[in-house]
């Protein structure tokens, strides 16, 4: 599958201080990428450096091909973008905001667009400003899918939305990206959300990203395992790969786990523990686990 984003040696430094260091990432054409991290940890910079609104300090960007830095002009073209917060123009009407937004695009889906005006039940001759938030919102949505863009970039789009809004809002996203074969990367802290949409999930933290998997994988893969051995815990199991995180209570440990799961269970097996459990991480569980202030080998 050929790549909606890709970046290598991606970095923005301002002064001394690396807001992204060195981001090597790859998001596939089709996909539902979720973009994860704690405040301050380069989401936004990375985003603006993806859409040519920051310039790199080293490294480079392309998406769809096409060089963030050269091609800017053309990408405009192919990306929808919708920010936390929406930039409309106060005084303009809903019906103002598309018609202006309409004569900067080569293409625009008039059908699509009446069909979310109804929808959404956003009145046409309204302002911008008497619009609520969860209105401004939908309008911003509707900008950004209005000439059917290739790549839908979402940078925590649904904050200060209540949690039906939110629903509509993604499912708006999710109905658009299945029937057009967009790419969506998403950037939200409602992680529950990412979760329900999100086929593959990228964790930055200080700059740095630290994962990016399948969500199916992690699910799969990313586990916790309590365990009670008879004797003392043998340091092969504590030490194998894939053991990420020890944690002990008494004779009782406990194992996360992000990989080789099943030639851990049965390296334990063979010991004949007292007792084994396995527990699921929901996302929430794994996010925490890659973006605590600890560290995360605890031998």
């Amino acid at each position: 599958m050929s790549k909606a984003i890709e970046t290598r040696g991606l970095t923005k430094t301002y002064g001394v201080t690396p807001a992204v260091k060195n981001l090597n990432l790859e998001v596939e054409k089709g996909s539902i990428f979720g973009f994860l991290g704690p405040n301050g940890a380069g989401k936004t910079t990375t985003i603006k450096m993806l859409l040519g609104l920051l310039i790199p300090t080293e490294g480079t960007a392309t998406i769809l091909g096409l060089d963030t830095k050269k091609d800017h002009l053309k990408l405009r073209q192919k990306i929808g973008y919708v920010p936390e917060t929406a930039s409309l123009y106060p005084y303009l009407t809903v019906q103002e905001h598309l018609d202006l937004i309409k004569s900067l695009h080569k293409t625009w889906n008039e059908t699509l667009i009446n069909r979310y005006l109804d929808i959404f039940n956003l009145p046409k001759k309204q302002k911008a400003d008497q619009l609520s938030k969860g209105m401004q919102t939908q309008l911003a949505l509707l900008l950004a899918l209005g000439h059917q863009p290739e790549l839908l970039i979402l940078d925590e789009p649904t904050a200060g939305l209540d949690p039906i809004m939110r629903r509509e809002f993604l499912q708006t996203i999710i109905s658009e990206a299945t029937q057009n074969n967009q790419t969506v990367f998403l950037s939200s802290h409602v992680l529950s959300e990412v979760e329900r949409i999100a086929d593959t999930i990228g964790i930055i933290k200080h700059g740095e990203l630290v994962l990016t998997r399948p969500v199916d994988e992690l699910k799969t893969e990313e586990k916790k395992i309590r365990v009670v051995f008879q004797g003392d815990a043998p340091k092969h199991i504590l030490n194998h790969p894939g053991v990420i995180k020890v944690e002990q209570e008494k004779r009782s440990y406990l194992l996360t786990v992000n990989s080789n799961l099943e030639e851990i269970l049965v390296a334990i097996e063979k010991t004949k523990p007292f007792a084994v459990d396995i527990l699921d991480l929901n996302l929430e569980e794994i996010f925490f686990e890659y973006t605590k202030t600890e560290g995360r080998l605890l031998r």
